[in-house]
């Protein structure tokens, strides 16, 4: 699981690192990076003080970043304004594409669509949120909706408590220490003991189920796709936008499914595995 740095430094075995300091940090790229995340839902067109403003660079420097990004096809001017272009999609492509379940875990959760009649989702913890890697909507289920790359805070969702149980204590107290319990509704969890004992009962019960907590009447049932090594790797969901709604019945009539879907991933990244590791090496020349 990552962690994102804090600013300049992070916390490694309780003290602070300088990244800047690392003899093996480029500084260049990172600040490269930082111009490109400057850009969001809300800013597509923005300027060159605006993107040195988000990204916290000079101007001079950058300008530099951007027309390097422009030279490369990943960006785009008009009008004194820089914009992304679809070729930046490549870079996030290239990480699904490279996660173990991307290439079969589509029609699994397909399948799960049509049996439960909900949307559903597969996400991974990235630093303190659930990030979507796929997800499969019926319905619109919140305001705003939200697709692949979304980011959502983990200790408000299901997914998030199911991923959170995969950490080791170390981690979990790291995630503690870093993490804003904000809360969303009147029903969220902010209390530190609280979220640790649901947890723990999703870690238990094989299974979490939140209700209310990131949105009024939206609910979510999770469980965890285990790897080879039975350590949690990502978490299936299925989400729910009642008023009215029954755990209990939720909970009869779809875990069920979840997890035969959360059991059938990981029988296919397994049996991908061992193909892989199965086939001849062919070396050229």
């Amino acid at each position: 699981m990552g962690r994102r740095a804090h600013n300049k430094g992070t916390e490694e075995a309780g003290q602070v690192v300088n990244l800047e300091a690392q003899p093996d940090f480029v500084a260049g790229f990172a600040r490269g990076l930082k111009v490109i995340r400057a850009f969001g839902e809300n800013s597509h067109m923005l300027t060159l003080s605006q993107v040195a403003e988000r990204s916290g660079l000079t101007a001079a420097g950058a300008r530099r970043l951007l027309l390097t990004l422009v030279a490369l096809g990943y960006a785009g001017t008009k009008d004194r304004h820089y914009y992304l272009t679809p070729k930046i999609l490549s870079l996030g492509y290239s990480y699904l594409t490279s996660l173990p379940l991307y290439h079969f875990a589509q029609p699994i959760l397909e399948e799960l669509v049509n049996k439960t009649g909900e949307t559903c989702a597969i996400g991974v913890l990235d630093d303190t949120d659930v990030v979507y890697v796929l997800r499969i909507p019926v319905r619109r289920i919140v305001s705003g909706d939200f697709g692949i790359g979304t980011r959502r805070p983990s200790h408000a969702t299901s997914m998030g408590r199911v991923l959170l149980g995969g950490l080791n204590e170390r981690e979990l107290a790291d995630y503690f220490e870093r993490v804003d319990l904000r809360a969303y509704t009147d029903a969220t969890v902010t209390d530190p003991k609280l979220l640790r004992e649901r947890i723990k009962e999703a870690q238990e019960q094989g299974y979490s189920w939140v209700t209310g907590e990131m949105e009024q009447h939206v609910s979510g049932l999770s469980v965890p796709i285990l790897g080879d090594d039975n350590r949690i790797n990502f978490a299936i969901n299925i989400s729910f936008n009642r008023p009215k709604i029954s755990r209990s019945e939720i909970v009869r009539e779809h875990l069920p499914h979840l997890q035969e879907a959360a059991d059938q991933i990981r029988r296919s990244a397994m049996l991908r595995d061992r193909s892989m590791a199965d086939r001849p090496v062919r070396l050229r020349g």
